[in-house]
């Protein structure tokens, strides 16, 4: 009996571990991923010029077009139609410029006076007969206007004064006498010029008769502005008569 008991309680914990699990309930079945299938990148072809750079010596180009230079002064003068009282050892040239103008090229006639002032040497330059341009859009309320002003700046720097000087200009006046008229103009000086000494004087422009004109003076040495040399060329402009009758008359074409 003891014997018989002792073997059921051998086999008891073994029958009662079958029971429970048995008992349990299953483990669950794990759903397994899906599977990535990688997309394929689109390949860039890369931009290959048509026809590679030269890496030898270009040929020469020959230019189909020659080049043409022009002489800003033509050698070819008219006396102005005026007359003016020089001073002794004064004299006087005659010549004519050409100037760009608007894409064309305008001849201004020109009339050189110099001689000895105190101090050194004096010039009057006079330009005449050309256009005044003031704008080049016919809807600006300037367009066609006759702006001596204007011209007097940029004559100077294109035709008296060497090209390459610093030119300084003092504020538009309106106090100038040329020959009793009353002138537009300025105080201007030309430094550091790339051959010739600096030089300082004045414009003054005037209109007879619809034709234009401006004088320019100014000294060499440019110390002379500082003595009686402005006065002693101021007489020589307030000297100055306008004589455009017969001028006209010959320079105008018959119809």
């Amino acid at each position: 009996m003891n014997r018989m008991r002792a073997g059921i309680v051998g086999v008891l914990p073994l029958c009662l571990a079958l029971l429970l699990a048995a008992c349990q309930p299953a483990a669950p079945t794990a759903t397994p991923l899906p599977t990535i299938t990688p997309t394929a990148v689109p390949t860039r072809t890369p931009f290959v010029l048509p026809t590679p750079f030269p890496t030898g010596t270009l040929p020469p180009v020959t230019p189909t077009v020659t080049p043409i230079f022009i002489d800003t002064y033509t050698g070819q003068g008219i006396e102005p139609p005026l007359t003016l009282a020089l001073p002794a050892g004064w004299r006087s040239l005659y010549d004519t410029a050409l100037v760009p103008q608007l894409g064309e090229l305008d001849y201004i006639p020109v009339a050189v006076y110099s001689g000895p002032v105190t101090g050194g040497s004096g010039t009057l330059a006079l330009l005449w007969n050309f256009r005044s341009i003031t704008s080049g859009n016919p809807f600006d309320p300037a367009y066609g206007e006759i702006n001596l002003w204007s011209d007097g700046l940029r004559l100077l720097r294109s035709l008296v004064v060497e090209i390459g000087c610093n030119v300084g200009t003092a504020p538009q006046r309106n106090d100038f006498v040329v020959g009793g008229l009353p002138a537009v103009g300025t105080i201007w000086s030309a430094v550091d010029c790339p051959a010739l000494g600096d030089t300082r004087g004045w414009f003054a422009g005037v209109q007879v008769q619809n034709i234009n004109f401006i004088f320019y003076a100014f000294t060499d040495p440019i110390s002379a502005m500082d003595g009686p040399a402005p006065q002693e060329m101021q007489a020589i402009l307030d000297s100055v008569t306008f004589r455009l009758e017969d001028w006209i008359v010959t320079a105008t074409p018959a119809p």
